[in-house]
């Protein structure tokens, strides 16, 4: 899977593929690579997992591992500012399609 995706002030492509997953403990791990990727990394892994909460609510957990080619790379923030938006985003849109279904009962 091809995504494009703005970090750090840049358009970036990079790959992304489904390492594992945990049905059990609701993870998945992504592994990402390509160019964007491989240059500054050769490890990049990204983990979402969905922690059930009190009420039927559910909390999300993205964590990120990743091994630097050289002490001269940055770490990722640019990507961890990515996944921050990308949930905002998505709470944003559960929040409403959750208030339009409160409004139709």
């Amino acid at each position: 899977m091809v995504i494009c995706e703005t970090t750090d002030g840049k358009t970036v492509t990079c790959f992304e593929t489904i390492e594992s997953v945990d049905e059990e403990n609701k993870r998945i791990a992504f592994k990402l690579f390509g160019e964007a990727i491989d240059e500054k990394y050769k490890v990049f892994t990204s983990t979402f997992e969905a922690i059930e909460k009190d009420g039927g609510s559910a909390a999300v957990k993205w964590s990120v591992e990743y091994e630097k080619v050289s002490e001269e790379v940055h770490a990722p923030y640019g990507y961890l500012e990515l996944y921050d938006h990308v949930v905002r985003d998505i709470d944003a849109h559960l929040v409403e399609d959750e208030k339009v279904t409160a409004n139709k009962n």
